[in-house]
């Protein structure tokens, strides 16, 4: 492992110790967690999807949403 995926999964444990699960996220929480993600995959959206919902589930119509204008 990578130290961005040694950093990536520590984040992302930290989160999921806080909330229990990704829903529990309000959008804003969510969106900014999804931008930590995209920082350390490269700025690929779908790579960070992919990313936190092998974690928990995250609904891929509000993820998707979150990025509509």
């Amino acid at each position: 492992m990578s130290f961005d995926e040694l950093e990536l999964e520590a984040m992302i444990q930290e989160v999921l110790e806080e909330c229990g699960e990704f829903e529990n996220l309000d959008d804003e929480e969510l969106y900014e967690l999804i931008e930590k993600v995209k920082e350390l995959t490269d700025g690929d959206t779908e790579e960070a999807y992919e990313q936190l919902n092998g974690y928990s589930p995250i609904s891929r119509k509000r993820f998707l949403s979150l990025y509509s204008v």
